[in-house]
């Protein structure tokens, strides 16, 4: 775990400020879909640096705005992988010419590297967008592209029809999901979220990891990790039928868990919860924000149907740490 380091943090935020205010005045180069970095991140990332969570990264340590990325051991993941996992947030810059942005990339993925050997950690997992040139420096340095995810987004909504539930059907929320033996129960409902038994498209976790670490982002997530929840239960043979959750930090929504299960697929009940859930996030937030595996064209309609429109795509990369280099 990296030492808290209160320096840092404050260089953090200065150099993401000064990134957020040059993206706003100059806009970010044509082919580079570069994030918004609104204050309430950056405060939550300096944050996290000055608390020793988090460890910051830098192309150039005496003009940190030219590259920066955040390295943090990732303690839920090690524990269901049984070996230590580490997660690379960014990178953050605005660079005109993609060699560039490609060399800086490449120098920040060794320095993940090299960080990971040094802490033991054998996996290091991150999500960035898709730019040809951050790719390319990522993949040069020995990581692999693990999935291309579709993002979508749209505003919380004024006001929507209400969801006509079917006849013996039931809207729960998290009061009544909370208890262990509940949450337990739908968690398993929901069944095995990584259909090939691959983490993404990495299949080095293997199928019972995998199966295991959905089991128990569900479990979190209806026990208290997520707000709002909500679930459609089957009244007539009491059993679930569908599950959505979603997280709310700094007035946006991000949707964590939209799942139907097997017995009660391709019969609308994906979109009966889904805008039942929009419903409930009305006055929470500005921007409900959804994401999903770009092949999943099911959920993509879906959302489609509900006004989400496409975002920047997003790269899930890992990187698998030779073993003969830790000690």
């Amino acid at each position: 775990m990296p030492s808290p380091d209160l320096q840092s943090a404050r260089i953090v935020a200065g150099a993401l400020a000064l990134l957020a205010r040059e993206i706003r005045e100059v806009g970010p180069p044509v082919d580079l879909w570069s994030p918004s970095l609104p204050p309430g991140f950056i405060s939550e990332v300096a944050a996290r640096v000055g608390r020793g969570e988090a460890a910051p990264l830098w192309v150039e340590e005496r003009h940190p705005a030219r590259g920066l990325a955040i390295y943090s051991p990732s303690p839920w993941e090690s524990e269901f992988f049984g070996f230590g996992t580490a997660r690379l947030l960014g990178p953050f810059m605005v660079a005109e010419r993609q060699r560039d942005r490609e060399n800086r990339v490449r120098k920040l993925a060794r320095l993940a590297i090299d960080r990971a050997l040094a802490g033991q950690a054998r996996l290091i997992t991150l999500k960035t967008f898709h730019d040809p040139a951050v790719l390319r420096g990522f993949l040069g340095e020995g990581f692999i592209m693990a999935e291309i995810g579709a993002t979508l987004e749209r505003p919380a909504p004024d006001e929507e029809a209400p969801a006509a539930v079917p006849a013996g059907f039931v809207f729960l929320g998290e009061t009544e999901l909370r208890p262990a033996g509940m949450a337990a129960e739908a968690a398993t409902a929901l069944g095995d979220f990584f259909y090939d038994g691959h983490y993404r498209h990495d299949p080095t976790p293997g199928p019972e990891t995998a199966c295991r670490m959905w089991r128990q982002t569900v479990l979190e997530d209806l026990t208290g990790a997520a707000a709002p929840v909500l679930a459609l239960w089957d009244g007539r043979k009491d059993r679930l039928a569908a599950v959505a959750t979603a997280r709310i930090a700094a007035n946006e929504a991000a949707l964590s868990i939209l799942a139907v299960t097997r017995p009660y697929r391709r019969r609308g009940l994906g979109r009966l919860i889904l805008l039942e859930m929009l419903n409930r996030l009305r006055g929470k937030s500005a921007i409900i924000r959804a994401e999903t595996a770009s092949y999943n064209l099911p959920a993509l309609r879906l959302y489609h149907s509900l006004g989400f429109v496409n975002a920047a795509p997003l790269a899930a990369l890992h990187y698998h740490v030779h073993t003969e280099g830790l000690k």
